[in-house]
C-alpha cells in the first residue's frame, strides 16, 4: 500500500459566491433603475453610469478570483510589505498635484479617468498584519508594549492619515474591525478597556474638532430643524423608506431618484431600494447578507491557526459594520455618513476593495489544510512466503491516516 497526497486547489466556496453574485445582480437592477435620470442631465447619456459599473464589476470579480488562486500563506509572508505600501499611498494621496479633491476631501487618485481611493487596500493590508502579529507572537499578547501596543501604533497612523484627508466614516470602520479582531486574537481585556477609555474621548474630540461633523450630529438627532439644510439627505432618505411601504412602489417607479434625494445611488442606494421594492425588498437583501456573514464566521472557526481564522473574521467584520453604517446612516439610526453598502452602491473603488476582502477569505478556503485531498494507490503482493509481521506491515492504515476528517468534505 502506497498513499499519495496532492494539493488540490478547491473550487470557490459556492455559498459565498452565490451570495456575491446575488448582490450583485441586485446591484446592477438598483444602479440602472436609480442612474438614469442623473446620467441623462449630467451626462447627456441615460447609460454612462450603468456603462461604467459593468466594467467596474467584472473587474471586481477577476481581482478576488485572482487572490483567492494565491497561497493563502503569501499573506502572511507579505504582510509587512503590503502594509508599507498601503500606508506609502494613504500619504501619497494627500500630495498636491498626485491626489484629487472631491467634495472637500482628498481621498482619489485618478487614473485612466478612474478615480481610486487608497483606503481599499490600506483596510486589507491592517486586517493582513494584525492577523500576522497576532497569529505570529501570541505570547507577545500578554504584555501591553509587546502586545497591544505595536498594533495600536499601525492602528493610530492610519487613522491620523485618515482623518487628515478627511474620512471619518473609514476611521469608524478600521477602529471597529481592529477592536473585535484583538479581542478574539487573546489580547487582554484589560490592554482593551485602557485602549477604549483613551479612543473614546478622542474621537469626541475629533467629531465636535471640524463644524459639518457637530452639524451633522444635530441634524441626526433632530433632521426638522433645517429640513432645507442639514437634515435635507435624511428627511428625503425616510421619506423614500416610508413611502415604499411594504411591498414598494416597483422597481423603476421611485421618486426620490429623481433628484429629491442626493448620492441616492451610491451612499443612499438602501432608500431607493426601500422605496421600489419596500420592506420585502430590505428583508431579502439583508437576508442574502445573513448567509454571506454566516458562512464566513463559519469558515473562520473552521480553521485551526489563529492567523487564518483572524484574516477571515477580519474580512467579514469589514462588511459588516460598512453595512450596518450605510443603513443606519440612510435609516436615521446614525449620523448621516457616506459610506456605501458591499457589493450593492455604486463605486469602483469600493468595490475593488470588497472584492479584496472576499479574496483574502476564499484563498484561505481553497488553500488550506482542510483541502488536502489524499489519493491512494494500492499494489499487489503475492500472498506466498509472507509472515504475518510481513502482512501487519503492509496492511490497510487506519481511516484516520488515510481519509481527510470531516471537516475536509464541507469544501
Amino acid at each position: 500500500m502506497s498513499v499519495k497526497s496532492t494539493n488540490r486547489l478547491a473550487p470557490p466556496d459556492p455559498v459565498m459566491v452565490g451570495c456575491i453574485l446575488l448582490l450583485l445582480s441586485f446591484s446592477i437592477l438598483m444602479v440602472y433603475s436609480t442612474s438614469i435620470s442623473v446620467a441623462e442631465v449630467r451626462y447627456h447619456d441615460p447609460f454612462r453610469i450603468i456603462g461604467h459599473w459593468l466594467l467596474y464589476i467584472p473587474a471586481g470579480l477577476v481581482v478576488m478570483w485572482i487572490l483567492s488562486c494565491v497561497d493563502a500563506n503569501w499573506w502572511r509572508a507579505i504582510a509587512l510589505p503590503v502594509l508599507g505600501v498601503g500606508i506609502l499611498m494613504m500619504v501619497a494621496v494627500l500630495v498636491p498635484g498626485l491626489g484629487r479633491e472631491i467634495n472637500g476631501a482628498q481621498r482619489w487618485f485618478s487614473l485612466f479617468g478612474l478615480t481610486l481611493q487608497p483606503v481599499e487596500l490600506l483596510k486589507p493590508a491592517v486586517i493582513v498584519y494584525m492577523a500576522y502579529y497576532m497569529g505570529s507572537f501570541p505570547e507577545r499578547l500578554s504584555q501591553f508594549t509587546t502586545g497591544l501596543a505595536p498594533m495600536l501604533v499601525v492602528l493610530t497612523i492610519s487613522l491620523l492619515l485618515l482623518m487628515v484627508q478627511p474620512d471619518f466614516g473609514s476611521s469608524v470602520l478600521l477602529s471597529a474591525t481592529c477592536f473585535c479582531m484583538w479581542f478574539v486574537g487573546g489580547v487582554p481585556i484589560k490592554h482593551l478597556a485602557l485602549m477604549l477609555s483613551s479612543f473614546i474621548p478622542l474621537a469626541g474630540l475629533a467629531m465636535i474638532a471640524e463644524p459639518y461633523r457637530v452639524q451633522r450630529l444635530t441634524s441626526f438627532m433632530e433632521p426638522w430643524q433645517d429640513p432645507y439644510g442639514s437634515g435635507y439627505q435624511l428627511i428625503q432618505s425616510m421619506i423614500a423608506f416610508g413611502s415604499g411601504g411594504i411591498f414598494g412602489a416597483g422597481l423603476g417607479q421611485g421618486v426620490q431618484k429623481l433628484f429629491y434625494l442626493p448620492e441616492v445611488f451610491t451612499d443612499f442606494i438602501s432608500a431607493s431600494i426601500g422605496e421600489e421594492l419596500g420592506l420585502i425588498g430590505i428583508l431579502v437583501l439583508l437576508s442574502i447578507f445573513a448567509v454571506l456573514l454566516t458562512r464566513g464566521i463559519q469558515l473562520a472557526l473552521m480553521q485551526q491557526e489563529m492567523f487564518y481564522r483572524l484574516v477571515i473574521l477580519g474580512c467579514m467584520l469589514c462588511l459588516a459594520v460598512a453595512l450596518m453604517i450605510n443603513l443606519g446612516a440612510a435609516m436615521g439610526l446614525l449620523p448621516t455618513k457616506g459610506m456605501p453598502m458591499p457589493f450593492v452602491s455604486y463605486g469602483g473603488s469600493a468595490l475593488i476593495g470588497e472584492c479584496m476582502l472576499m479574496g483574502l477569505v476564499l484563498s484561505i478556503q481553497r488553500h488550506n489544510k482542510g483541502n488536502m485531498r489524499i489519493e491512494k494507490k494500492s499494489g499487489r503482493r503475492d500472498a506466498v512466503g509472507t509472515t504475518a509481521d510481513d502482512r501487519a506491515h503492509h496492511q490497510t492504515p487506519p481511516r484516520a491516516q488515510t481519509e481527510p476528517d470531516g471537516l475536509e468534505h464541507l469544501f
